[in-house]
């Protein structure tokens, strides 16, 4: 198949994935609304309201942190109980090409509640189009890495019901311990350092930084506060999934 079938096979996927389904079964987007905007009320009922933009940039991020949650649990589903992913493996169809257009139904599921968030934020903390820009660039690397990480684990189980607690977990992990919902300052300033081991953090300082929120130089590593430091480290992040997955994630069933 060309360069061109290819891309078509992708937003085919998208589309069945993604766009029909969202389509047909207006309950998915309460699903898709529900978790992200009640951390986002909560913050606003019991944070000071110079945080709530804060809350409004995690419930962005969050929304595509959590695409690598459907992801895991889309293409699991699609491989263990429809055995779907066979049929694309003697297929034309590449591997790069089934899990494009899967992350970007992924993608496609989240842009009504991302425009909500959008809207909010632009309401609350007014910003320019080089603001968006910057935002719209971090959303789509979290995105990639996300999508990519869950994949790979995907591929690793053979029952669904091993499936959900996994996704949840690591998802859950990246998207609420580290500063997303809130700013790094309110950490400790001796442990700062320590919310870099997870790769949201990078994003989440980008994501405030883009649109004027103030961060904070982590004590003991100053280097971390660096915008292209934490720029590369995003970028790093995305790039070592999408290998992990290249290299480990089991495309064929042995």
């Amino acid at each position: 198949m060309s360069y061109a079938s290819q891309a078509r096979s992708a937003l085919r996927i998208c589309y069945f994935n993604g766009i029909l389904p969202l389509w047909r079964q207006s309950t998915l987007l309460i699903a898709i609304f529900l978790t992200p905007v009640s951390f986002v009320f909560f913050l606003f009922v019991i944070a000071p309201r110079d945080l709530f933009a804060y809350g409004v940039v995690g419930g962005i991020l969050f929304t595509a942190l959590f695409t690598g949650n459907g992801m895991l649990n889309d293409c699991a589903y699609y491989r263990l109980e429809r055995q779907l992913q066979q049929v694309f493996v003697a297929s034309p169809v590449r591997s790069t090409t089934f899990v494009l257009g899967m992350a970007l139904s992924e993608l496609a599921f989240t842009l009504p509640a991302q425009a909500l968030f959008f809207t909010i934020l632009w309401i609350t903390h007014p910003f320019g189009p080089a603001a968006l820009a910057g935002l719209l660039a971090v959303v789509l690397l979290t995105w990639l890495m996300a999508t990519t990480l869950g994949f790979m684990i995907s591929t690793f189980y053979s029952q669904l019901r091993e499936i959900w607690p996994v996704g949840t977990m690591v998802f859950s992990t990246l998207s609420v311990i580290p500063p997303v919902f809130y700013p790094i300052a309110a950490i400790p300033a001796a442990w700062q350092w320590a919310a870099f081991f997870a790769p949201s953090t990078f994003a989440s300082q980008l994501a405030e930084r883009s649109i004027g929120l103030a961060t904070a130089d982590p004590t003991g590593a100053p280097w971390l506060g660096v915008p292209g430091v934490q720029l590369l480290g995003l970028v790093g992040a995305t790039a070592l999934f999408a290998a992990a997955a290249a290299k480990l994630a089991r495309w064929r069933e042995r």
